[in-house]
């Protein structure tokens, strides 16, 4: 094994501690260009110290400790970048940032095992690394189903650009969970465009699962840097669908019936919407809809059944998926209405 280089510590470790305190995963200094983004800034620098579990680098332009960003940067002699996610866990201000990466990819984590063991001919997953891996954002808002457009753009291993429509179908205010029909791995960092309202965004891969429909996967996303990026709010607490009704206020059973109905409300971006659905279950305060869309746990809209005439206020107390894919089951309440479908529904099972 040859000599060890002298380098900085890692992030949170101080010059002079013990042996026992110092860094146990090899780092080598590279003379690289690197550019890291977080919160629409832009800083550019060099990186003298890397590792498996991060990087040192020096910029004038610093960012705040915890900062998500995102780092991209090329290995000496590679012609494709290494684009990951991290966190800025130590900052000299006006001077470095030490930056641990989340979720780095298994290809690119392979790529510095390999220059590391170019560079000093030891394999660094030999050393013990004791950092702990970066927690995930603490989830201070439910899920809540909402099906959206969304364009997802990446490049590939080869780095070949890759751009697909793909669909929401949770969204909480720290990320989302998409179908797609490309099998993304952890760590995959992605640019994410809402056509409808023109936001884009950062995000990385956190977990990838088969989808109950053949050729497509659940991909779940965490968006990094961006706050408010849905222009929604979310519940504080609590689960996203509760039951259909109280026991205190199911006075009678349910009774299975199609009715066509029209659901109008306003969405999260203040456009007036509209769209017909058809009922599946009737119950004397409610409904179970089969609806084209996944409106909100918790949104009021106006329900209207022509076939008798009516229109009353009501709310959205369960979301799940529907009879068929692009349909969703939406459970429905009157707010203040009684006997809205005016027919008579048999006693409650067990009374």
């Amino acid at each position: 094994m040859s000599e060890r280089r002298p380098t900085d510590p890692p992030p949170g470790e101080s010059e002079g501690g013990s042996p026992s305190d110092r860094r146990k995963t090899p780092r080598v200094p590279i003379l690289t260009q690197v550019e890291t983004q977080g919160d629409a800034a832009t800083a550019l620098g060099r990186s003298r110290d890397i590792s498996i579990g991060g990087l040192l680098i020096e910029t004038p332009e610093t960012f705040t400790e915890g900062a998500a960003v995102i780092v991209r940067f090329f290995l000496p002699g590679q012609p494709r970048p290494i684009e990951t996610a991290g966190r800025v866990m130590r900052v000299a201000e006006g001077k470095s940032m030490g930056i641990t990466f989340m979720g780095l990819r298994r290809v690119d984590e392979e790529r510095i095992v390999g220059y590391i063991q170019q560079m000093e001919g030891v394999d660094p997953r030999e050393f013990s690394f004791t950092a702990s891996p970066p927690s995930a954002p603490e989830r201070r808002s439910s899920r809540i189903p909402r099906r959206m457009s969304v364009i997802l753009t990446w490049q590939d291993d080869e780095g070949h650009p890759q751009q697909e429509a793909a669909e929401t179908h949770l969204l909480s205010q720290h990320g989302a969970m998409v179908m797609s029909f490309t099998e993304l791995q952890p760590g995959q960092i992605l640019r994410l465009v809402v056509p409808d309202s023109g936001k884009q965004g950062v995000s990385r891969v956190v977990w990838m699962r088969a989808a109950p429909l053949p050729g497509r996967v659940e991909v779940g996303l965490e968006l990094l840097g961006a706050e408010n990026f849905w222009g929604m709010e979310f519940p504080s607490h609590g689960p996203a669908s509760p039951p259909l009704a109280s026991p205190s206020r199911r006075r009678g059973g349910r009774m299975l019936r199609r009715t066509p109905v029209v659901l109008r409300w306003t969405d999260e971006f203040g456009r007036p919407r509209e769209e017909r659905g058809e009922t599946s279950e009737l119950s004397p305060h409610g409904a179970l809809l089969d609806s084209p869309v996944a409106i909100p746990f918790g949104q009021r809209f106006r329900l209207e059944a022509p076939e008798i005439n009516r229109e009353a206020e009501a709310q959205v107390i369960r979301v799940q998926p529907g009879s068929a894919p692009g349909r969703t089951f939406l459970g429905v309440e009157f707010v203040e209405v009684e006997d809205f479908w005016d027919v008579a529904f048999p006693p409650e099972a067990g009374n």
